[in-house]
C-alpha cells in the first residue's frame, strides 16, 4: 500500500518545527506534500542548515502580505508578474562551477526571467495524454503524438450504434472539459497575464477552437443528444474500465494522473501525447522555486538549491520515493525540469515511458498566468467553454464571465 503524502506532511512540519535551532534554520514555504520527503533527506545528510517546512496555502499570494517571508518558496504560478517581483535575482546562485543552466529545458527556464535576470528555477511540469487500450489493432492510431484528426478517424471506425443510440463511442471532448480547454490552448488562444495584471487572450482563436470542439457532436457522434445519452448511460464507470471493456476508445488524462492509476488497473492501457502538429502543450501549473527578496537565510536557501538540482540528488530522491512507496509520480509529481533525469532515470522506474520522452523542441511552454489561475480556470473558463459547445450556449462572453468572477472574489 502506498503511503499518503498528505498524512506525512503535517507530521513532518510538526517534527521539524520543534527541533531546529534558529541559527541554522531555513524556512521553506510550500503547498506541495511531496516536498516533505525531499526536505527530510536534505536534513539528514548535513548539519549546517536544516529546512523547516511550513505549509502555506497559495505561497505566492502569501508573500504579498508579509514583511517576514520564507527563505525559500516552492509553488506553482510564481512567475506571475505581481509575484515574481517579490523574489531576488539568482545570478549569485548559478555559475559554471556551482550550477550549469544548460541542464534545464530552456523553455522552462525562460519562464523564470524578468528581462535578462533569472528569478525562479523550474522544478517540474506535467503534460496532457490520451489513454487507450494496448494493441487496439488499428494501424491508423499514431505511436507517439495524437491529434484531433487522428482521433476523429479512429473514432469513426470504432463507434457502434444499436437502434437509435450508441452502445460504443470513440471519444468526445465534452467528456472532460480539460480537453475543451486544451483545444483552446493548441488553437493559440494564448491565455496569459499582462504586466498590468490583466488576463488576456486571443478571442478569435478561442472561438475557432470552440467550433473545432463542436464538430465532434455532429461529424463523429451523430449530434449532441446522442452524445449526451451515451455519457449518461455509460460514463459513470472509471475511464480505465470503459477502455478495457471496449466501451470507449480514448479518454483524457494528464501524465501524473495516468500513472496514479494502479499498475494492475492500467496493465492493458497505454497513452499518446495529446498534441497538434506534433507539439505538446506543457500544462500551466509549472512548479517553481525562488528566494524571496526579504529572505533572512539566503545562504542556507542557496545550499539547498545547489543540492536539490544536482543530477545525483534527483536520481537518489526518485529511488527513495519508490522504496518508500510514496504516492507521487516522477520528480516533484511530474517530469523533472532537468532534461537528463527524464531521459535516463524516469524510464527505468516507469517502463511505460520507454520511447515516450518528448524532445524539448516538441513542447509548447505556457506564458505567465495569474496566481489565481487554478480557481479561475476551474470555476469560469472551463465551464464557459463547456457551455459554448452545448446545445443552447449562453450569450455571456468569456470577458463578462471573468469580470463577474473578479467582482465576487473581491
Amino acid at each position: 500500500m502506498k503511503i499518503l503524502l498528505n498524512l506525512i506532511f503535517p507530521i513532518f512540519i510538526l517534527f521539524s518545527s520543534c527541533t531546529l535551532s534558529n541559527n541554522s534554520t531555513v524556512i521553506l514555504w510550500t503547498d506541495k506534500p511531496e516536498m516533505a520527503a525531499y526536505v527530510e533527506e536534505f536534513n539528514s545528510i548535513q548539519e549546517k542548515y536544516q529546512i523547516e517546512l511550513v505549509y502555506q496555502k497559495e505561497p505566492g499570494e502569501a508573500l504579498k502580505g508579509t514583511d517576514s517571508p520564507a527563505d525559500l518558496v516552492i509553488a506553482e504560478f510564481l512567475n506571475s508578474p505581481e509575484i515574481i517581483k517579490l523574489f531576488s535575482p539568482l545570478s549569485d546562485v548559478y555559475s559554471e562551477d556551482s550550477m550549469d543552466l544548460s541542464i534545464f529545458y530552456s523553455g522552462l527556464l525562460d519562464l523564470g526571467y524578468i528581462d535578462k535576470e533569472l528569478f525562479l528555477f523550474p522544478i517540474s511540469f506535467n503534460l496532457p495524454t490520451i489513454m487507450l487500450k494496448k494493441e487496439q489493432g488499428t494501424e491508423k492510431i499514431p505511436a507517439f503524438y495524437l491529434n484531433q484528426d487522428n482521433m476523429k478517424e479512429a473514432a469513426l471506425n470504432f463507434k457502434k450504434k444499436s437502434n437509435s443510440s450508441f452502445e460504443v463511442m470513440g471519444f468526445s471532448p465534452r467528456w472532460n472539459s480539460e480537453v475543451l480547454y486544451l483545444n483552446a490552448v493548441l488553437g493559440k488562444t494564448n491565455f496569459h497575464v499582462l504586466n498590468s495584471g490583466i488576463l488576456s487572450w486571443n478571442e478569435k482563436n478561442l472561438q475557432d477552437s470552440i467550433k473545432l470542439s463542436k464538430t465532434w457532436n455532429n461529424e463523429i457522434n451523430g449530434g449532441l443528444k446522442l452524445e449526451e445519452n451515451f455519457k449518461a448511460k455509460f460514463l459513470y464507470d472509471p475511464a480505465y474500465k470503459l477502455i478495457r471493456e471496449g466501451r470507449i476508445l480514448f479518454y483524457y488524462s494528464d501524465l501524473v494522473n495516468f500513472f496514479k492509476i494502479s499498475p494492475e488497473k492500467r496493465e492493458n492501457l497505454e497513452f499518446r501525447w495529446f498534441s497538434s502538429k506534433d507539439k505538446i502543450p506543457v500544462l500551466g501549473n509549472v512548479l517553481f522555486s525562488g528566494i524571496p527578496a526579504k529572505a533572512n537565510n539566503r545562504k542556507g536557501a542557496i545550499q539547498f538549491i545547489h543540492w536539490f538540482f544536482k543530477y545525483k540528488t534527483q536520481k537518489k530522491l526518485l529511488k527513495s520515493t519508490q522504496i518508500k512507496r510514496l504516492d507521487t509520480f516522477g520528480f516533484a509529481n511530474g517530469f523533472s525540469s532537468i532534461i537528463d533525469i527524464n531521459k535516463n532515470e524516469l524510464p527505468i522506474i516507469y517502463p511505460d515511458l520507454v520511447g515516450y520522452i518528448p524532445l524539448e523542441s516538441s513542447l509548447i511552454f505556457p506564458k505567465a498566468l495569474p496566481p489565481f489561475w487554478k480557481d479561475l480556470k476551474a470555476k469560469v473558463i472551463k465551464p464557459w467553454i463547456y457551455d459554448q459547445t452545448g446545445e443552447n450556449p449562453s450569450e455571456t462572453t468569456l470577458q463578462d464571465a471573468v469580470n463577474e468572477w473578479f467582482k465576487q472574489k473581491t
